[in-house]
């Protein structure tokens, strides 16, 4: 059974076929030490001609191109792109909070993830994914190619939410597993009372080129409450006794922009690719558009 007749609940097949026809885009990435599919701007000495450069004593004699050399009596070194692996990292909040929404955050990162990691198998890169929260963290070995689908969307299909946030620790441990570089894709609410900061810096600091897909609940945008209510953290258990108002919408409304413009300001200030979206956002309008226009795909 092909991986595109066995994964209906999380991508349709007709949408596989169109991201089969993308790729991922790294452009903040240094080339590593391993060599895989992906073209690398470093000129190495792989199969894929380049271009010429002259030739400096220590260079390998290999390397000269002796055609060249009995036309114009002149040593020019033949220069070749250098293929390398590149690793989609995949993080995955998978806290209470994210439990939410009609359809909840997490039914939304989870189609988010399968379609970057479909993505990059199709592309032949390595893909590494998590999910965590203070109960736990679930995850597989690191996978290759498009034999891998299956196992990649068998995995992020019984992803499960439960117990508090902390983006940092999670982001943390995670990175402590997995040093290689490539594109880091945090999917998350970023509702974290300990801060959203260090989770970013981190990964900052691991030199990956690293995006945010900050998934809130169309009843997070848009409210739609009135009367006297109890509302509870889903996490904390903490709750608040409100009388629902206008002043009082238009204050959670305010507060609501200035969460959002804080994430982004901060990750942007950074050099990290931030999208905010809606969980009841259509999947293939963010992945062709939002996406890549935020520089993810291609």
């Amino acid at each position: 059974m092909s991986p595109k007749s066995s994964t209906p609940s999380l991508l349709s097949p007709a949408f596989l076929n169109k991201l089969d026809r993308m790729a991922l885009l790294a452009k903040k990435v240094k080339p590593g030490v391993s060599k895989g599919e992906r073209k690398s701007l470093r000129k190495g000495s792989s199969i894929d001609f380049a271009d010429y450069r002259d030739y400096v004593q220590g260079d390998d004699l290999r390397h000269i191109d002796w055609n060249i050399y009995s036309r114009l009596e002149s040593l020019y070194i033949k220069l070749f792109e250098e293929r390398e692996d590149l690793t989609l990292h995949l993080l995955i909040d998978a806290s209470e909070s994210m439990k939410f929404g009609s359809p909840s955050k997490l039914d939304m990162a989870k189609q988010l993830a399968a379609a970057l990691g479909y993505i990059a198998l199709a592309g032949h890169e390595r893909v590494s994914i998590e999910a965590f929260s203070e109960h736990g963290v679930q995850r597989i070995s690191p996978c290759r190619g498009k034999g891998s689908i299956r196992k990649l969307f068998s995995f992020i299909e019984g992803i499960e939410s439960g117990g508090d946030t902390n983006l940092e620790k999670g982001s943390d441990r995670y990175l402590m597993r997995n040093r290689s570089r490539g594109v880091a894709v945090l999917l998350t609410d970023f509702f974290d009372d300990s801060g959203f900061e260090g989770a970013v810096q981190r990964l900052v600091l691991s030199r990956s080129e690293v995006h945010m897909m900050h998934i809130l609940a169309p009843e997070e945008l848009n409210p739609k409450l009135t009367g006297d209510l109890k509302l509870i953290d889903s996490e904390t258990k903490t709750f608040a006794e409100v009388s629902m108002s206008r002043a009082l919408l238009k204050q959670y409304e305010a507060n609501k922009i200035g969460f959002i413009n804080s994430v982004r300001k901060y990750c942007t200030a950074r050099g990290v690719g931030y999208v905010q979206l809606s969980s009841d956002a259509p999947l293939e309008t963010t992945v062709m558009h939002l996406l890549r226009g935020g520089g993810m795909v291609r």
